[in-house]
């Protein structure tokens, strides 16, 4: 089973890379606008087709509504990158990246051409070009962001990093925050036993784990959907930068109140977000 699962992930992705490739081309060609809106559909379906070969059970808690093609910011707390397959499977959007991942041979390339935004976090003096780009591509597209800066083993979550939410505070975005929870891996409650099957922090390598991870039957995650976040509310400077940094961490928290949800399954709603 953990061989057929990699052939069909191998083969998705090879169909999927030399089509993007194609589609970008296309688009130059004909001097299409919405590049980025195009770009993040794809995205979307290919993740999509990769949540089911892995059987990811993705159960919506609160009613995201109708996302606009454009202009709105999801963010979430970060265990693994499995968070991206989950919730690229239900918001059509691009990525905001660690600087490190263009480097990385393939990935870099394949994370570029999907449109990924590459943040360099030790160099608070480029802000201004961060902003430029997620703006930019704001315009056309929607955004996933983990203000945590990086995956933890969610035991706690980290601070959120202010500068990747001056885009969003400057656009007058709107911000979904997002709660993920893993459940079950193969019909077991997650523990501090098994977590580490699904959770990839610190200084885990991909490779092996990503191996480990086919071998998994089925992952059952919950993705909460907590209250919008409306980014003109806040006036655009530093300090109200760090307050909604605070308002996006508690909301995903969930330590601000809520109205009760109720749970529905993630691949009924996906005609609609579609």
């Amino acid at each position: 089973m953990r061989w057929l699962k990699f052939l069909a992930i191998v083969s998705l992705w090879m169909f999927f890379f030399g089509f993007v490739a194609f589609v970008h081309l296309w688009i130059s060609l004909l001097k299409l606008p919405n590049r980025w809106e195009i770009i993040s559909r794809l995205n979307y379906s290919f993740t999509f087709l990769l949540r089911t070969i892995l059987n990811l059970k993705v159960s919506l808690d609160g009613d995201p509504g109708q996302i606009p093609a454009s202009g709105t910011v999801i963010i979430s707390n970060h265990l693994s990158y499995v968070d991206g397959f989950v919730l690229n499977s239900i918001f059509p959007a691009v990525f905001v990246s660690k600087k490190e991942v263009k480097k990385w041979p393939i990935i870099g390339f394949w994370a570029t051409l999907c449109g990924t935004i590459f943040i360099n976090r030790q160099k608070k003096n480029q802000v201004g070009s961060l902003i430029v780009e997620m703006s930019k591509k704001l315009k056309q597209a929607n955004i996933i962001l983990f203000p945590e800066g990086r995956a933890t083993n969610g035991e706690r979550m980290l601070p959120f990093q202010t500068a990747p939410l001056a885009a969003p505070l400057r656009n007058r975005s709107t911000i979904i925050p997002i709660t993920l929870r893993y459940k079950c891996l193969d019909d077991v409650p997650l523990s501090k036993d098994n977590r580490d099957l699904i959770y990839c922090y610190d200084e885990m390598d991909f490779v092996p784990h990503f191996w480990k991870l086919l071998s998994l039957r089925q992952i059952e995650v919950v993705v909460t959907v907590r209250r919008e976040i409306d980014c003109s509310r806040y006036p655009d400077n530093s300090a109200s930068r760090k307050q909604l940094a605070l308002d996006c961490y508690n909301r995903v928290l969930g330590s601000v109140v809520e109205h009760p949800r109720q749970y529905s399954s993630a691949s009924a709603r996906d005609d609609e977000i579609r």
